[in-house]
């Protein structure tokens, strides 16, 4: 969907208005006395749509603010704003003498950064568009696109239409929905909204991309407030270098909540990556188990399978049922970064067979294991080069190759996409 699709523009005579439009009308009030130009709105943002609360105004030669309630605007017309008889105007509220809700939209929005959701990405706001209807006027609409910044400097129309002449060329509005944004300009207000928001619900790369794009303010907003589990998820997919400036920035003890959050083998990778002292202070918080799971992947260099593989697999011995594993795979599931492979072991943990989740749900519950494992089992050895175990990959199809010692025994499991964040910047990523 294009992003001028996500909402219906509505025609200036049905009461559309854009921001850029507003600013600068006359003030008039019912005895034709100028009051001043328009300087900025007041919305509430706490509603579905944001809605103009107050018209804020400046006499011309005066940098004092002045507002008035926007129920007591009679007419829009095309130089001036017209008020009601008797409308009172008063000072414009200071911001901690008024609801946090209410917000002043030049100073909050434009030329502001948001998140477009819909398109997973960082925009610049350029206009705002409003709708009026029954008298109450509402932001539907952020304009981050060419066209609304040539309209706020007036020259929309001529550049339009010399694009058309000349190059048979029309300028594309570029449109984003407000329910398709999220405001990234004020701090405090940020904390308060994303854990609610669709941020959260971004695809964990998609909200890497977008806190890459952010600036320190912006970026160190958004990791205040994300959950722990939700940032891990994003921190995994982000470049190495903002990886460790986002945890440079955290209290020890945020850091290791989001750290126990990760898969073993991404925490250990963002873990080296980091100055000795910081990860000093995070160890000293982690779980005393995550701890050692995460230093003992630290003991493998970064390049061989004992250093690309984790240790959050499934493991069962061979008496046990499809059914055992079906319930623990249910039990542990947020803990399991290899879910579609069973590895079949021994009390010494010495690898005995793999099913695979297809095999599993292909026969009835009872089955032990060791009826339907495969015992022919392609492995590799914790020393093995990543070019080895990426042949391997390459030669069998599989999506996660388990990493044995000498004695046969698993210590962990490979996947493809750790595989592939070691391979991808010499395949010309």
């Amino acid at each position: 969907m294009a992003v001028s699709d996500r909402i219906s523009v509505a025609h200036p005579r049905h009461g559309f208005h854009s921001f850029s439009a507003l600013l600068g009308l006359k003030v008039r009030a019912s005895s034709r006395q100028v009051l001043g130009k328009v300087v900025d709105l007041m919305v509430d943002l706490d509603l579905p749509l944001p809605e103009v609360v107050n018209l804020v105004y400046r006499h011309r030669w005066s940098k004092e603010r002045w507002c008035v309630a926007w129920s007591q605007v009679q007419s829009i017309l095309p130089s001036e704003i017209v008020l009601n008889p008797d409308t009172a105007s008063t000072h414009v509220p200071a911001r901690e003498s008024r609801p946090s809700s209410h917000i002043l939209l030049k100073d909050f929005l434009l030329d502001k950064q948001i998140v477009d959701i819909n398109g997973a990405k960082v925009e610049r706001v350029n206009d705002l568009h409003f709708v009026r209807s029954d008298g109450k006027l509402k932001l539907v609409q952020l304009d981050v696109g060419f066209r609304g910044l040539l309209r706020r400097l007036g020259f929309e129309g001529p550049v339009v239409r010399f694009c058309e002449w000349f190059f048979d060329y029309t300028l594309k509005e570029r449109l984003i929905a407000w329910n398709y944004a999220q405001p990234l300009a004020d701090p405090d207000r940020l904390r308060l909204q994303i854990p609610q928001s669709k941020m959260s619900e971004l695809h964990p790369a998609d909200l890497a991309d977008i806190i890459e794009d952010m600036d320190v303010n912006e970026r160190a907003a958004v990791v205040e407030s994300l959950k722990s589990e939700v940032l891990a998820d994003a921190l995994e997919e982000m470049d190495p270098k903002v990886q460790v400036s986002i945890m440079r920035g955290l209290e020890p003890e945020k850091a290791a909540d989001i750290i126990e959050e990760m898969s073993p083998d991404e925490a250990a990778d963002l873990i080296a990556d980091l100055p000795a002292e910081t990860a000093s202070g995070i160890f000293k918080e982690l779980d005393p188990d995550y701890e050692e799971e995460v230093k003992g992947l630290l003991a493998h260099e970064e390049d061989k399978a004992g250093g690309l593989m984790t240790t959050e697999f499934v493991a069962l011995r061979p008496d046990e049922t499809i059914v055992d594993a079906l319930a623990y795979i249910k039990q542990n599931a947020d803990e399991i970064d290899v879910i579609y492979y069973i590895y079949v072991v021994d009390e010494q943990t010495r690898l005995l067979g793999v099913i695979n989740l297809r095999e599993l749900l292909s026969h009835e519950i009872f089955t032990p294991l060791e009826r339907i494992m495969t015992t022919r089992v392609i492995s590799t050895q914790l020393d093995d080069d990543a070019s080895h175990v990426a042949d391997l990959f390459a030669k069998y199809g599989f999506r996660a190759i388990p990493v044995l010692d000498e004695d046969n025994r698993i210590h962990g499991v490979v996947r493809f996409k750790a595989l592939m964040e070691i391979l991808a910047p010499h395949l010309g990523r």
